[in-house]
């Protein structure tokens, strides 16, 4: 699906950066250019959390077994590490639970907590889950177990009656914590443990910061204020290499040189997260304590073999959704609801990513009454699906991402009330190109290129800078690549290369001249800095 291309409005006299950081809406320069863990907001902003840490105080002063509940995904996995860690740094006798996808399904449980009073466990502390926990909560009370809640996604109407409920999104008004990730919300409840135990190590602290970048990255929550902060910084603590159960990941994933955020996104969260999607999230947490070598080697390749298997699970359910969508016609719909018999409930929800991605519309991928949603940036899926409140026995999610479970026989009305809510809410699905500026030859340039990386990490709410340069010879076409899905050109002197984009090549003819929208690249290779221009998009010079 070709895209429309459109350049942001521009402000004469601006620098290159400048324009791009006037594009994001960014008018903090000095410190979104220069991240520090300084900058980090007090975490008693966060309303309840210092009433949380004194409930959490008590009960380890009284030796009472505490149990940490936390989500299957990166998220959910590294940010109960971050307070496995914190817990057991303070003298607590603490455990941890993560659900089953499968027999379970996200969040809290009744089972679950039931098995927990059956343990003599006294206090749950859930992570990332929780705030819509409402029957779960009450049954907890009722067996005497009272429940701490930390979590990021939205927050109900009616609130469980937990001692205390920790999450960002209850501040009033604009906040730079309001979109903390899971393992940020964790990190922050760490923060003010310590501070309320009057510990003063700030070594500990921020070596955990590494698990919280991971959660933070992986969750694709917004990369600015407080959760840039976080990213930049335990990203240079993952590359301290501190924690042996990462580092043995890395080795397994083949990844060498330092470790960037392309990195986290399709090396290091996959493999976390593959074993809550096809095994069992607790493989992926043991890693994360892992404080032996052998253990950990042997985690890691396990990890990294069912990652292998979740990607070809992933490519066979991919082929009969796009199969369907095509001969169902389902790309002319606002939203594109699927619903398959034993599709891998742990994968539809990658593949629902891929779908909103190639159709530019949100996707919904149903299986044995399990969804997953996925959506594209200016349309919230949260909100279109919270029009079948009642027709969930369980709900969550946020605006890019959500997930449920049906009741049966409510399919037919659920596709009814999503497509009426749609046809309400989304009045345009052309796909577009946002262009942060035009630049000529000559300021493509390797200064620009490091200039540029001052802006990383990049993300959600961050992404890299997409410029344009018009009227260029066409030198040199190649397609690239194993099966030649890549596609290198060469345009005015200058390469570029288009990953994934080798079906264009037939397309192209040599010597005609072209616009083309990329992103501006140094390329390390052998030792060598050279300019490159990642392919997004070429048209045809008019």
């Amino acid at each position: 699906m070709r895209k429309e291309w459109k350049l942001f409005p521009q402000t004469p006299g601006l620098s290159i950066l400048e324009q791009i950081l006037k594009n994001r809406g960014i008018t903090e320069t000095a410190s979104f250019l220069n991240p520090r863990l300084a900058n980090l907001k007090d975490p008693f902003d966060i309303p309840n959390i210092e009433k949380a840490a004194e409930q959490v105080l008590l009960a380890i002063g009284k030796n009472r077994k505490i149990l940490v509940y936390g989500d299957y995904d990166v998220d959910g996995v590294t940010g109960t590490a971050i307070l496995l860690e914190t817990l057991q740094y303070l003298g607590a006798t603490a455990g941890h639970y993560i659900p089953s996808r499968y027999g379970e399904g996200y969040s809290m449980n009744l089972e679950a907590v039931k098995k927990a009073k059956e343990e003599k466990v006294e206090l749950i502390i859930t992570v990332d889950c929780g705030i819509s926990n409402l029957k779960e909560i009450e049954l907890a009370n009722r067996l005497g177990i009272d429940v701490v809640v930390t979590d990021h996604h939205n927050v109900p109407e009616t609130l469980p009656p937990a001692l205390a409920i920790v999450n960002p999104k209850m501040i009033p008004a604009s906040h730079p914590s309001k979109n903390l990730a899971g393992a940020g919300v964790a990190f922050k409840f760490a923060w003010v443990l310590l501070r309320k135990a009057e510990k003063k190590d700030n070594a500990f602290l921020t070596d955990l910061l590494d698990l919280a970048a991971l959660g933070t990255v992986a969750d694709a929550v917004p990369l600015t204020e407080e959760n840039r902060i976080i990213a930049y910084a335990g990203l240079n603590i993952l590359n301290q290499k501190k924690r042996l159960g990462i580092n043995h990941l890395i080795e397994a994933a083949s990844l060498t040189g330092e470790i960037n955020i392309h990195h986290v996104n399709f090396a290091l969260a996959p493999r976390i997260n593959a074993a809550g999607r096809l095994e069992h999230a607790s493989m992926s947490l043991n890693l994360l304590k892992a404080d032996n070598a052998e253990e950990a080697t042997k985690i890691a390749k396990e990890l990294n073999s069912i990652n292998i298997r979740r990607q070809n699970i992933g490519s066979l359910i991919q082929k009969e959704v796009f199969a369907r969508i095509e001969s169902e016609k389902l790309d002319q719909n606002k939203v594109i609801i699927l619903k398959g018999e034993n599709w891998h409930p742990g994968v539809i929800g990658i593949v629902a990513s891929q779908v909103a991605d190639k159709y530019y519309r949100p996707a919904v991928l149903i299986s044995n009454g399990r969804g997953s949603a996925r959506s594209i940036d200016e349309i919230n899926v949260y909100e279109i699906l919270a029009a079948c409140r009642d027709l969930y026995s369980s709900f969550g999610g946020h605006a890019g991402a959500a997930g449920f479970e049906l009741k049966e026989g409510s399919f037919d009305e659920f596709c009814k009330r999503i497509e009426e809510r749609a046809n309400e809410l989304i009045k345009d699905l052309t796909p577009h190109i946002m262009i942060d500026r035009e630049l000529s030859i000559s300021e493509m340039t390797l200064a620009l290129a490091h200039e540029i990386n001052r802006l990383s990490p990049f993300g959600e709410g961050n992404p890299p800078p997409v410029f344009m340069t018009g009227n260029l010879p066409l030198e040199e076409i190649r397609q690239v690549g194993s099966d030649k899905k890549h596609l290198k050109l060469k345009l005015g002197g200058l390469d570029a290369i288009g990953f994934n984009l080798g079906t264009l090549a037939p397309t192209l003819t040599l010597s005609k001249k072209y616009d083309m929208v990329y992103n501006l690249k140094n390329d390390e290779w052998n030792g060598f800095d050279r300019l490159q221009a990642n392919l997004i998009d070429i048209k045809e010079k008019e």
